[in-house]
């Protein structure tokens, strides 16, 4: 083979974008399995080494339109650039490699196809989650007993309850799929997104803890107990939206991951208020307005999706507050502020 760096050597990128598919990468080269999605496909595998495989359950990558994009690590570009990251090549050499692939090979290959985009109506899930709210003022014993092996007390459970953002539906599905009947109505759920034509339930009936934004315009369900490797983590619905939790001073602000996050530092005894993104990634620079002048304390995972979010949050954060912020340190043996909850209450890890 000629040497890839010889200026005689030509190769058209164009083409290789265009005649390599972009899933191969993550499918016959990464060994992914594919998991359709609204509008995407996802895969548990990152071409990123230093990223690499997670859990089947955290679908981590999104591939879209030629393109692809890592949550965890942010990596992203199109399908050279996924074959180079794994490879360890140069863009040129990585471009060599495919274009010298089993061409029937490629042919034969079939991409998978997303599922149909969901056209989400915005009014229709806010009367969702407002009708819930309403709905399910007190918590359910199984819901109070899951965030209690988790750390979280019954009695900042109901507080979360009554203010509105964390929920809990019958944990039986048949009996979560009759009350969502009952209270929201099939109708509005599919206007909503939330019951996919077709199906003879929402996937909702089946995850019963509910977090809510404080906007009722976003919502996660989750299951109310661990997830397996190949299940998929929370299903989230609606526009992207925090949660929040008023603490003794406005002016003293703790910005989290998650719900679960926010209540664990309610339960570490933080007097602050609480910001909780849903999901480092997730955030919009107006959130931060009012922060003008405020000490703002990022609590971020101590993982390398965390630590690159904070470095990307911190400069908007600090040109919102005019200064700069503090950046909270976990203790050893724990990765986020559940896990310090826990293992400061001898909790099973």
């Amino acid at each position: 083979m000629a040497n890839s760096n010889s200026k005689d050597w030509k190769v058209d990128f164009s083409k290789v974008r265009k005649d390599f598919p972009l899933d191969w990468v993550f499918e016959r080269m990464l060994g992914a399995i594919p998991k359709p999605m609204s509008g995407t496909i996802r895969y548990s595998i990152c071409p990123n080494p230093e990223c690499g495989a997670s859990s089947e359950g955290s679908v981590k990558v999104s591939v879209k339109d030629d393109t692809w994009k890592c949550f965890a690590c942010n990596k992203h570009g199109d399908v050279i650039e996924a074959a180079s990251l794994y490879l360890g090549k140069s863009p040129l050499e990585t471009a060599l490699e495919l274009s010298g692939a089993d061409a029937n090979a490629i042919r034969s290959y079939t991409p998978p196809k997303p599922k149909p985009a969901i056209e989400r109506d915005d009014s229709a899930l806010e009367e969702v989650f407002s009708k819930l709210v309403a709905a399910l003022p007190e918590p359910s014993r199984d819901g109070i007993e899951y965030l209690a092996g988790r750390g979280i007390s019954p009695e900042i459970t109901r507080t979360a309850c009554r203010k509105g953002i964390l929920l809990t539906l019958p944990s039986n599905p048949k009996e979560a799929k009759e009350f969502l009947l009952h209270h929201i109505g099939q109708d509005l759920m599919t206007r909503a997104g939330l019951w996919k034509e077709g199906s003879k339930a929402p996937a909702a009936a089946f995850r019963p803890l509910v977090l809510v934004s404080n906007n009722r315009r976003a919502a996660e369900f989750r299951y109310l107990r661990a997830t397996r490797s190949d299940e998929v983590k929370s299903l989230r619905y609606g526009t992207i939206a925090p949660w929040g939790w008023l603490g003794e001073s406005k002016q003293r602000i703790l910005i989290t991951e998650g719900c679960i996050d926010l209540l664990s530092a309610v339960a570490l005894g933080t007097k602050r208020s609480i910001m909780g993104l849903p999901g480092c990634e997730n955030w919009r620079p107006e959130w931060f307005e009012t922060f003008r002048g405020a000490d703002v304390l990022a609590a971020f995972d101590d993982d390398d999706a965390g630590r690159t979010a904070l470095e990307k949050i911190r400069p908007v954060l600090e040109a919102a507050v005019g200064g700069p912020i503090g950046t909270y340190t976990l203790p050893p043996g724990a990765k986020d502020l559940n896990e310090e909850l826990k293992l400061k209450l001898g909790l099973k890890m």
